[in-house]
């Protein structure tokens, strides 16, 4: 049970008495700090106090709890609509702290937070979450890479986000080895290699092109070694990415516990937002990384992400390299499906037929691009051994 505060255990009289038979010597500091349930310290800065006072009772008021003023009403309606969202995975007072910060500027560490909620918001509280969870426990030290982009770890979930109680939506991450920031992300409808490229094209733009890719055993994801034999492999051979499949899901903890974390956090944060399409989902989700880049410090590294990124960066440690053709990039971040070539020079493709520009191949290849913003048909297929871009038979944007 929460300890009282003093003036409320025993009153200001009674706590006067006590004070003055101690500075008068009829009570030990022994005795008066039992009598009082307080420290010898506590005792001592009580003295202080009254002796400031006049001797009187009147020195005595509230140590704690109420002195601050009245929170913002917009904070506490936001406050409100976060513990609603977060029904289904539990009360996160650090991640109310973080969206009120984000949002209105109001700071208040996660503690604050949640006296205000056990205060205020007390049958809110009890509604919404009957019982509180405990929280796991169980964490894990691995090795880290040493510089900036020298391994991306990468993962996925699902996760019902919007729609009916029955949809389930996906939440994509990948995280920086030794800086635990959280560099590429996506919340999308369903999850696809084209998503996996949509995300990875846009990080890639951003932060540049790290040295190697950690995902799980996925198919969409290919074997380890063997870069040629899938679409996703195919890409990471164009731009010397290695690609690396961890043998179990603990193999790659770090993104593993990232991905918990946030889970559960972007959930709450898109439902109280009122989310109900990726495009909006992905605006969203991005502002509350950033956020969380640019304050959380890693419980492991001590640092926070944006900022450990910088120093590895100024210090020469990163391998990060710039993309050097956007048009390369592009159109090895598409999916290649081949398609026969018909009399007339037309390819039937989603449904109908498109006529091409005259070519002597009986086969050619469909580049469709992320977010089906369009595709193009080319003459020959992609080789990622020698990244250039075929000759281009027909170019449509949806």
């Amino acid at each position: 049970m929460k300890k009282q505060q003093l003036f409320t255990r025993l009153g200001p009289e009674a706590v006067e008495r006590i004070v003055r038979r101690f500075n008068d010597g009829d009570m030990t500091a022994g005795d008066a700090t039992v009598s009082l349930g307080i420290s010898r310290a506590q005792l001592y800065n009580l003295r202080t106090r009254w002796l400031a006072a006049g001797k009187s009772a009147s020195f005595l008021g509230r140590s704690g709890g109420d002195h601050a003023g009245e929170w913002p009403k917009e904070c506490v309606d936001y406050l409100a609509t976060l513990i609603q969202a977060s029904k289904d995975d539990g009360p996160n007072f650090e991640l109310y702290a973080d969206e009120l910060a984000r949002k209105f500027g109001f700071m208040r560490d996660r503690s604050s937070v949640r006296r205000y909620c056990e205060r205020r918001l007390t049958p809110l509280l009890r509604s919404v979450f009957p019982v509180e969870r405990k929280k796991a426990g169980d964490v894990y030290r691995r090795w880290e890479r040493e510089c900036y982009g020298e391994l991306y770890q990468h993962d996925s979930t699902p996760r019902h986000i919007w729609g009916e109680p029955s949809e389930m939506q996906s939440i994509m991450l990948s995280l920086d080895d030794a800086t635990r920031q959280v560099v590429a992300y996506r919340v999308c409808g369903r999850e696809t290699l084209l998503e996996h490229f949509a995300m990875l094209e846009r990080s890639f733009l951003r932060y540049g092109i790290p040295e190697a890719l950690y995902t799980d055993g996925f198919t969409m994801f290919g074997k380890e070694g063997e870069d040629l034999c899938s679409q996703f492999g195919r890409m990471c051979r164009a731009f010397g990415i290695r690609h690396m499949v961890a043998p179990t899901p603990q193999a790659k903890g770090k993104i593993e516990r990232a991905m918990r974390t946030f889970q559960h956090r972007l959930v709450v944060v898109l439902a109280a937002a009122g989310v109900d399409s990726p495009a909006r989902a992905d605006e969203v989700a991005g502002e509350h990384i950033a956020f969380w880049n640019a304050t959380h410090a890693n419980e492991e590294t001590g640092e926070i992400p944006d900022e450990r990124a910088r120093r590895l960066v100024e210090a020469g440690k990163s391998r990060m390299r710039p993309v050097a053709n956007e048009k390369v990039l592009r159109l090895f971040m598409s999916q290649h499906y081949p398609r026969r070539v018909e009399l007339g020079c037309r390819v039937e493709f989603m449904g109908q037929r498109w006529r091409i520009a005259h070519t002597l191949k009986k086969t050619v290849w469909i580049a469709l691009r992320p977010e089906s913003r369009g595709f193009y048909v080319l003459e020959e297929r992609p080789d990622p051994t020698n990244p250039v871009i075929p000759r281009i038979l027909l170019a449509h944007r949806f």
